[in-house]
């Protein structure tokens, strides 16, 4: 039995292209550095947010220029810098963020500051050939090793922010920072080495997941969040009126598009029963006018005539009873003269090529009074015979 369509193997082919598409795009390498928190890819941090909603932190992604913290909320924010470990932002709306997070954090809020290479892709080919950095609390002597990208020897970056008035190392990595707090005015900075370790790509090698969740969790206060401000690294979402307003605008806009859609439908639809139009009754004066009209539009003159003619012979031969097949010799020998004139003109009339309206009215009318003087005779003689024989 032949079978119309594809054959199996050729749907077996698509999909073995289709799964290689898709391993291809899971595997392919970033080039440059985008640590969004939905982001699978290698440089995304999607893994280190769902492995602090495990841990029980709130998670909130902001992707406004200037985000809303709580003072027991921590904002993460992602710097990234060049290849020559110079501290970057690519568009004036970085420069602008990074502005108004140091500001943030002069007025009490509490940060954490991630450094990023820029060039991913060297930055993660570095990180797989070095040996990790063996980090040290240096209050608990909690030891972790961490990936490294950059090379043992250089030194840490400084916040490219305002004068800090107190600085003291938390972790350190073979005499160097790796983790500094900086405290600004009346808030709070901490300040990693190198930022790596927290993304995809290697967030489950050696100590990175627990010595990054750690740094979270040091500064993180009770009925605190964790906020990933996506902003500092250009992935930037300017609120539109109703988000401004607050969701129950966002709200009241779709229910009101509901109920818009809800007045479309009903206007166009009856509810109970159907009208029913009722026509005018035409009387036969109206009829009579309609056809004389017509037949004097047409220049129909003999129609009428002929129209009128046997109306009249129907009526007569109905009225004296004669037999459909009675003569008109049968039919006249009851007609007073003047009637069997009339009709016979009406008659004649009607063979005649041109006969002009105001003629073919006359004799209608001539006729129409000789049958009403006829009938109207013979109907009396036809009552007083009745009352005799009663």
């Amino acid at each position: 039995m032949n079978r119309s369509g594809f054959p199996l193997i050729a749907w077996l082919l698509v999909g073995l292209l289709g799964i290689a598409a898709m391993l291809m795009s899971l595997g392919e390498q970033d080039t440059q550095v985008a640590p969004q928190v939905d982001s699978y890819s290698p440089s995304g941090i999607s893994a280190f947010a769902e492995i602090l909603k495990r841990q029980g932190f709130p998670i909130v992604v902001d992707q406004q220029p200037t985000y809303r913290a709580n003072p027991n909320d921590v904002v993460i924010n992602f710097v990234r810098k060049n290849s020559d470990d110079i501290l970057m932002a690519t568009q004036d709306a970085e420069d602008h963020f990074q502005t108004f997070f140091w500001s943030s954090i002069a007025k009490g809020a509490t940060g954490i500051v991630v450094p990023l290479d820029l060039d991913y892709l060297k930055a993660s080919q570095t990180a797989s050939r070095n040996q990790p950095d063996t980090v040290k609390d240096t209050l608990t002597g909690e030891v972790f090793k961490v990936s490294r990208s950059r090379p043992a020897d250089v030194e840490m970056d400084e916040p490219d922010g305002p004068a800090t008035s107190v600085s003291f190392t938390i972790w350190t990595s073979k005499d160097q920072p790796f983790l500094k707090a900086h405290r600004v005015n009346n808030g709070t900075a901490l300040v990693v080495r190198d930022g790596i370790g927290m993304t995809n790509r290697f967030i489950d090698h050696h100590d990175n997941a627990r010595a990054f969740v750690s740094i979270v969790s040091m500064y993180l206060k009770p009925g605190g969040r964790v906020i990933f401000a996506e902003a500092s690294f250009g992935n930037i979402h300017e609120r539109g009126l109703l988000e401004t307003i607050g969701p129950w605008a966002n709200a009241a806009w779709q229910q009101l598009l509901f109920f818009g859609v809800v007045v479309v439908l009903t206007l166009g639809i009856r509810f109970g029963y159907a009208e029913e139009s009722r026509r005018k009754q035409r009387g036969a004066r109206e009829l009579l006018e309609g056809l004389s009209d017509t037949f004097r539009r047409a220049k129909a003159t003999d129609l009428a005539l002929g129209t009128a003619w046997k109306r009249a012979d129907s009526d007569l031969r109905l009225m004296l009873k004669l037999p459909k097949d009675a003569s008109r010799a049968e039919r006249d020998r009851h007609l007073p003269p003047s009637l069997q004139t009339a009709l016979g003109r009406l008659e004649a009339s009607m063979s005649m090529e041109q006969v002009s309206p105001d003629q073919a009215l006359e004799l209608i009318k001539r006729s129409q009074i000789e049958m009403d003087a006829f009938v109207g005779s013979h109907r009396l003689r036809l009552r007083r015979l009745a009352k005799l024989k009663t």
